[in-house]
């Protein structure tokens, strides 16, 4: 499905894509820095716990839209005291958020709800990311949550992403909203409703059962709230906040902060032999943060080889598809070169289940870990060593991490 996704927009975008300018390339660096700035708002922390109430005028505005929202959707788009206090936070606070929101939603949101759509979902909670990541593949929450929908490592394992050394698909957009529709959509099968598979993504399963059980047996987010965790408390009542910023933001003089690309202007192939971004970038005279960007998954800036279970993608601009296909036997020779001179292996050997090492003469086990990138203690499990010796010639069996 992905692949076929990726054609149809290797056709759609081809009519109007160009390489980035002199000019875009300066615009991209500073949206970049701008970026980096942005931190992950999170409610429970930032919020002041009184609530700060809009005009009496704009109040009644606000209202009545929030209506119409809600008489169109199959969430329960309800307007209540923390939803207007949200609201007047974002307009009052936050308006450069929501303008880099609205901006990084040509390249996101379409992706967003085609996956919604594919897996019969409301097309509202593609704004579940503005809450989670503020749209950033790469951002990092304290507790270890990754992503642009924020999965911990043992959930995201669980639904199938692939997290190494050399790869983490929390933070590639599309793998990652593929799974997170898959998990939202089993956490409604336990609820038979949104809110509670909202509550549940957020705080998981055992917080809002243990709620539910709390609130008498009740399965109504507004019953239970009071019983969930404080950031869940204000989890639903956001996103029912910014789905109303993000339908009225020219009402609210919102401007958007242009991305540096959209959804439509760029494609994806599948490289069969390593790929080093930065060789990407140089060969084909693009930005290298850019490549980045577009690729933010390979955690070393290096797509690993194909193999028999798993295959990359890289993602470039549509302009720089036939390109690359020209060059790409040069950028796959300097990324060979590259991982020669840093003794580095191939990663689609060193990403399989098992592989074996020859131990070379004046080889030592933490030499064979480091160079494999795992542990000597799991080298040692994995061949029965009880000590550190080894002698040139042994192969050992090197575990993949």
């Amino acid at each position: 499905m992905r692949i076929a996704t990726l054609v149809c927009l290797l056709i759609t975008g081809a009519l109007h894509a160009q390489f980035p300018s002199d000019s875009n390339k300066l615009h991209f660096n500073d949206w970049m820095q701008s970026q980096a700035a942005l931190t992950v708002y999170h409610l429970s922390e930032n919020l002041p716990d009184s609530v700060v109430p809009l005009d009496a005028l704009t109040d009644s505005l606000v209202s009545a839209r929030m209506a119409l929202l809600d008489a169109a959707s199959p969430l329960d788009l309800r307007m209540t005291p923390e939803v207007k206090q949200i609201i007047a936070y974002y307009l009052r606070r936050r308006q450069q958020t929501l303008g880099r929101a609205l901006g990084h939603g040509d390249h996101y949101f379409p992706l967003f709800e085609s996956a919604l759509d594919r897996h019969d979902m409301p097309l509202e909670l593609k704004y579940l990311p503005i809450i989670e990541s503020a749209l950033n593949p790469l951002a990092q929450s304290p507790v270890g949550a990754k992503g642009i929908w924020q999965f911990m490592y043992a959930t995201g394992k669980m639904q199938g992403l692939e997290i190494s050394s050399y790869v983490d698909e929390r933070s590639d957009p599309v793998l990652a909203t593929d799974a997170a529709c898959r998990y939202l959509k089993k956490l409604y099968g336990l609820y038979d409703n949104w809110e509670l598979a909202l509550a549940a993504y957020n705080a998981g399963p055992g917080n809002v059962n243990r709620a539910i059980r709390r609130a008498g047996g009740s399965k109504n987010f507004w019953v239970i709230q009071p019983y969930l965790p404080r950031e869940t408390r204000r989890y639903v009542p956001a996103l029912i906040a910014v789905n109303y910023l993000m339908a009225h933001a020219n009402d609210h003089g919102i401007e958007a902060i242009d991305a540096p690309v959209n959804y439509f202007d760029v494609g994806s192939i599948t490289p069969v032999k390593p790929i080093a971004l930065d060789d990407v970038s140089t060969v084909l005279s693009l930005d290298p943060d850019l490549v980045h960007h577009l690729n933010p998954q390979y955690k070393l800036r290096i797509i690993p080889g194909a193999r028999e279970d798993r295959i990359y993608t890289l993602v470039l601009p549509l302009a720089a598809i036939d390109s690359f296909l020209v060059h790409q036997d040069s950028i796959v020779g300097l990324t060979a070169q590259r991982m020669k001179a840093k003794d580095m292996p191939d990663p689609s050997v060193i990403m399989a289940a098992v592989t074996h090492h020859r131990v070379k003469s004046g080889e030592t086990l933490g030499h064979i870990a480091q160079k494999y990138r795992t542990s000597v203690r799991a080298i040692q499990r994995e061949n029965n060593l009880r000590g550190t010796v080894i002698r040139a010639g042994k192969t050992l069996r090197i575990p993949s991490r």
